[in-house]
């Protein structure tokens, strides 16, 4: 039977977690008791959700099918240790182990890790049926080897909403490594959506590594997607002739006839869709964006549609693509900075009917070159109204297209080149409209207040008009608000899909 456990932080701490109690549904606030969150996974079967609140200062790990929840990654936070250190002596955030499992961790923030090996905040192994994060920080993280942020090893990944900052790596991959995984008998696929790489370290790959594996008897293919995303100011730091790749480093490996492959073309897939690429660095001015490299005689399969891909300001001395051991398989309505060893994939690049302009700064296409808060739980680059980027989007691109942008606004007309639609208006959808319709009654009121409009309601808080919070509870879709003050408040409402509406509430 599904259940969930409720995990409170209860008490005002230090540095140090001082008292905390995890609950079965259904008694929040008593009974059933376990002492730590590994404890609360310890009694969790497949399909149990554990809500999370409050920071914890826990390294976690796990094998089973659950649900890890929060509610707000800036306040509801699992951290390996107090503060950020990068000696590769302490551990990781969370470790997940293999197996064909349904796992999401949703709505926190990942930080602190420094672990010895791969994926400081979060590493995956194996896990060959799908990983969902979405809404999650993951920042100041530290791994000695591959993965400073995030690390998926043989495993299939949605990375959704998120925020994926300040990590290092000592060897390659600051933000996040992928790679197939020999004993993981399976092609992968990771999806980053609306999400934010940015500001990460690492040797090669300093926001992204693609590692195809070779020669871990690993003939598997990796498909890696970044759709309505930024990646923008990471650094690789091995010298000039280093492999680089400031944004992305694609390593390829053969994909084999052994494993179902045709045995000549490379074992990785790399496809922007909305992609903003930007001011991504390594000491070689040719490798400073997208990288790539691997076994003789294979190439990674490259495509972009409707992206940005430049170095900053008016720079294009800085390369933003290096083309060398890349089959450019499609490129429609691209906006490209300094490209170097382009021949090959000219004459899809020079395609008029396919409207890309190469050689362009992020100025002509404009980039505000600044990160900001513009509605979703990403951090945007915007552009300029009436800029090149604005409205450029007019070849048919034959693929799919997402009708949002990194934020969940709907793009509009002609879309706007990158992962911002300068003029998105907010998607209605049915859960928007839910919000719309929600209501409170009595309001104003003197003694419950109940929540109308919802199937279900997974948590109310009650702010005082400052921003005070005075007071929680789970599972109901009424609250005892008799003892607040009169006045005005807040009353901050999470659904059964972990949409968020805050509503005025009268107390009188």
């Amino acid at each position: 039977m599904r259940q969930t456990i409720t995990f409170l932080l209860l008490a005002v701490f230090t540095t140090v977690l001082s008292a905390q109690t995890v609950n079965i549904q259904g008694d929040p606030y008593g009974g059933n008791p376990y002492a730590t969150i590994t404890d609360a996974i310890f009694a969790a079967t497949d399909g149990d959700v554990i809500l999370i609140t409050g920071v914890h200062t826990e390294p976690i790990s796990f094998a089973k099918g659950i649900t890890l929840r929060g509610t707000d990654p800036t306040t509801d936070i699992i951290q390996a240790a107090a503060s950020a250190s990068s000696d590769g002596t302490g551990s990781r955030v969370i470790g997940i182990g293999e197996g064909a499992f349904t796992i999401t961790i949703e709505n926190l923030g990942i930080r602190y890790g420094n672990d010895a090996n791969n994926g400081g905040g979060i590493n995956v192994d194996k896990v060959t049926g799908l990983i969902t994060l979405k809404n999650l920080i993951i920042e100041d993280n530290y791994s000695a080897k591959n993965g400073g942020g995030l690390s998926f090893a043989g495993t299939n990944a949605d990375v959704i909403e998120c925020t994926v900052k300040n990590n290092t790596s000592t060897l390659d991959g600051g933000g996040i490594i992928a790679a197939p995984n020999n004993g993981a008998a399976i092609n992968c696929t990771v999806n980053v959506k609306q999400s934010l790489v940015d500001s990460n370290t690492g040797r090669n790959g300093g926001g992204i590594y693609i590692n195809g594996n070779a020669g871990f008897g690993n003939d598997y293919t990796i498909d890696f997607n970044v759709e309505n995303s930024t990646v923008s100011n990471n650094n690789a730091t091995s010298p000039g002739g280093g492999a680089g790749g400031g944004a992305i480093w694609c390593k390829v490996a053969p994909w084999t006839t052994n494993a179902g492959g045709d045995g000549t073309s490379g074992n990785i897939n790399l496809n922007l869709v909305h992609a903003t690429v930007y001011n991504n660095a390594h000491a070689a001015l040719t490798k400073s964006g997208l990288r790539f490299t691997g076994t003789a005689g294979f190439t990674t399969n490259f495509s972009a549609f409707n992206s940005i891909i430049v170095s900053f300001g008016d720079d294009v001395a800085t390369k933003a693509i290096a083309f060398a051991n890349a089959n450019l398989t499609n490129m429609v309505n691209c906006i490209l900075g300094g490209l170097d060893g382009a021949a090959g994939a000219l004459p899809i690049i020079d395609d008029a009917a396919k409207n890309n302009q190469k050689g362009r700064t992020a100025n002509q296409a404009g980039l505000s070159g600044t990160l900001s808060d513009e509605g979703g739980n990403a951090q945007v680059i915007t552009i300029a109204e009436l800029s090149t980027a604005d409205d450029y989007c007019t070849a048919a691109t034959g693929v799919t297209i997402p009708t949002i942008d990194q934020r969940g606004y709907l793009r509009e007309g002609a879309n706007d080149a990158g992962a911002y639609e300068n003029g998105g208006t907010l998607s209605l959808s049915t859960d928007e409209f839910n919000r719309v319709s929600v209501k409170l009654f009595p309001n104003p009121a003197q003694e419950f207040v109940k929540i109308f409009g919802l199937n279900s309601v997974k948590e109310l808080r009650v702010y005082s008009i400052l921003g005070a919070l005075e007071k929680v509870v789970y599972n109901q879709d009424e609250i005892d608000v008799s003892d607040l003050a009169r006045g005005v408040h807040l009353i901050s409402i999470l659904d059964e899909n972990n949409f968020k509406i805050t509503k005025r509430l009268i107390v009188k």
